[in-house]
């Protein structure tokens, strides 16, 4: 677990436009470890990825971590995964669909979908010059290694909100006060975080739940508008969260590191 320890709603519908696509491909081949249903279900999947890429929405979907290392936390990578398919659901709309199986040149069944489809585009676009950044986290730590490291936020004066995943839990280390809920970064400022209490610098406490190396992801996100959360501690709710945010009123800093 990490824990903290003291060592010392916008409209953009304007925004939104509607394709219609025809002929989206998808195909998946039967595995042992796989149903029927399963097969069916992947090869509508990449259909809709199919869908999206004729309407001119990029490979990556849902892109605002980008790509994460085989060290990622299970929990954050599961969440993830089922919240790019949440992405894809929501943006396209199937009007017409063909499903078939067919065999491989090896001989191995496999699933093939043709659809006509609705999709969904949503135009708002990140702004380039609005960042949080952040120095100090180390790529490796100890069990019972004390954390601490500083931010900034470029582009505009920013409210804060820090998550982490490990391999079990999920949750919002910062804020944890009503004071810090309303406190705004001033652009440009160096701060440390955990914040200072008076004269005692704070830090989190890197540990780890068993005997095996635990692979931890802490999220940075910075919000131009004071965005509240309010869902559960788990990693779907919090990814869920930030996907809803309006892409150009957030920056996001991701680091991994793995606890020894």
């Amino acid at each position: 677990m990490i824990a903290l320890m003291l060592t010392a709603s916008v409209s953009y519908a304007d925004d939104i436009e509607k394709k219609k696509v025809r002929g989206a491909y998808g195909e998946w081949a039967m595995s042992p470890d796989l149903t029927g249903g399963e097969v069916m279900s992947r090869a509508r999947h990449e259909a809709k990825e199919d869908a999206l890429r004729k309407a001119g929405v990029g490979e990556n979907v849902w892109s605002i971590f980008g790509m994460m290392s085989t060290s990622t936390s299970s929990t954050f990578m599961e969440a993830y995964s089922e919240m790019s398919v949440m992405a894809i659901e929501g943006k396209v709309a199937i009007s017409k669909e063909e499903g078939a199986w067919t065999l491989s040149e090896a001989g191995n069944p496999v699933y093939t979908v043709k659809m006509d489809a609705e999709v969904t585009i949503d135009n708002t676009e990140e702004d380039k010059t609005y960042a949080v950044s952040t120095s100090g986290i180390s790529t490796h730590y100890n069990n019972g290694d004390k954390c601490t490291c500083s931010f900034t936020v470029d582009g505009t004066d920013s409210y804060l909100k820090v998550f982490f995943f490990n391999d079990e839990m999920a949750g919002m280390i910062f804020p944890s006060t009503p004071e810090h809920k309303q406190m705004q970064f001033k652009v440009g400022q160096t701060y440390m975080f955990p914040l200072p209490q008076g004269t005692r610098q704070g830090s989190i406490q890197m540990r780890k739940n068993g005997a095996d190396p635990e692979n931890v992801v802490i999220l940075f996100v910075a919000t131009k508008k004071n965005y509240p959360y309010l869902g559960e501690n788990d990693a779907a709710s919090i990814l869920q969260w930030i996907y809803n945010l309006p892409a150009n009123d957030r920056a996001i800093e991701v680091k991994q590191c793995v606890i020894y």
